[in-house]
């Protein structure tokens, strides 16, 4: 039996790895150039696939893979703002679009929110993948409000609509970057801030999965947690000191990762939480850190929390934290339309 036992070794256990397949997939002009940035970071074990409608913009995309979505229909020459039409585009194209994100077992979509293709096409990709069992991770960006009513309110009928697709969505917003820069970034900077932001989340939620840990979180893990159902929130922050105030600041006070709708996790049943860290971070504060993020979860909650130690972080902390099963908030509806109504709309779906 001990024979048998010190024969088996790690070659004989890379025959029952399955690693889990991660597909990023950016929708419309902003969706391709946050996934141009995923994209050279060269993420261990995930695939990167643009999608647009203008074929000019896709080109200069760096991804894996690139598609023009509805080409029969635009020519390639883009949505033109239009919802609808970039609904029409993904529907148009749902063959190709459901043999992409077949076999993945998670996958993210990224959009910029209020224009044509991002708005109208990546809930309807969304639909396509959940509709695979894999999981769903959406990732919304919000127009500035100097952008316009119109296209503010199409913003926030397409985030609604990639909520209901998605088993959970990270909201950001444009107009919060003024809280961060101050309004003193050149356009481009600022811009990079957001892109950086997204990068980082995404990444980090994809190496908790695809990178061994101290306390190891695997793929089964992750969809435990994410089939509890009900609402759900990515939260995300870098310190760069080990000191548990300056990380939960990080993880609970970022003005760019308050979301539109709803705001807290209070009484959330289903948490991953996964802490990377240097060599400075102590037992105690780690300790700390984890006791104050479990402070409004139910107290019957399942956590699955995870470690990754790397000496090369120094004294920097990365924390990225999956809650899962939030109870329904009964002010959440009207928050949403209070939000709409307060650009002059009423509460109501892309159709």
């Amino acid at each position: 039996m001990m024979d048998r036992l010190e024969n088996f070794d790690s070659s004989d256990l890379m025959e029952f790895i399955a690693p889990p397949k991660i597909k990023i997939i950016g929708v419309g002009g902003a969706g391709n150039n946050t996934l141009s940035r995923l994209h050279s970071r060269k993420i261990k074990g995930v695939e990167t696939f643009a999608l647009n409608t203008d074929a000019m913009h896709l080109n200069n995309c760096q991804a894996d893979f690139r598609t023009v979505l509805g080409a029969k229909i635009t020519q390639g020459r883009g949505a033109g703002g239009d919802p609808y039409l970039g609904k029409r585009c993904a529907e148009e194209d749902e063959e190709p679009l459901r043999a992409l994100v077949d076999g993945a077992d998670m996958i993210f979509v990224i959009a910029g929110m209020g224009g044509g293709t991002g708005t109208g096409a990546a809930p309807v990709v969304a639909q396509y993948a959940r509709e695979t069992e894999a999981l769903v991770v959406g990732v919304a960006v919000l127009p500035f409000s100097t952008e316009g009513i119109n296209r503010r309110k199409s913003a926030i009928r397409g985030l609604l609509e990639l909520k209901n697709n998605s088993h959970c969505v990270i909201e950001l917003d444009n107009e919060k970057l003024n809280d961060v820069t101050k309004g003193k970034y050149p356009m481009g900077q600022a811009f990079r801030v957001m892109d950086d932001l997204i990068t980082e989340t995404v990444q980090s939620l994809s190496e908790v999965v695809t990178e061994p840990s101290t306390i190891n979180v695997d793929f089964a893990d992750l969809r435990k947690i994410i089939e509890t159902g009900g609402n759900a929130k990515v939260l995300y922050g870098e310190s760069e000191s080990s000191e548990p105030g300056d990380v939960l600041d990080a993880v609970l006070c970022n003005p760019i990762l308050s979301p539109l709708i709803g705001s807290d996790y209070k009484g959330a049943e289903a948490v991953l939480l996964h802490i990377s860290t240097g060599n400075e971070l102590t037992l105690n504060s780690c300790s700390e850190v984890v006791s104050a993020l479990e402070y409004e979860l139910s107290d019957d909650v399942n956590l699955i929390w995870g470690l990754r130690t790397d000496d090369s972080m120094g004294s920097s902390v990365k924390v990225v934290m999956l809650v899962a099963s939030i109870p329904e908030n009964e002010t959440e509806l009207e928050d949403i339309k209070e939000s709409l109504s307060s650009l002059g709309d009423s509460v109501q779906m892309i159709n």
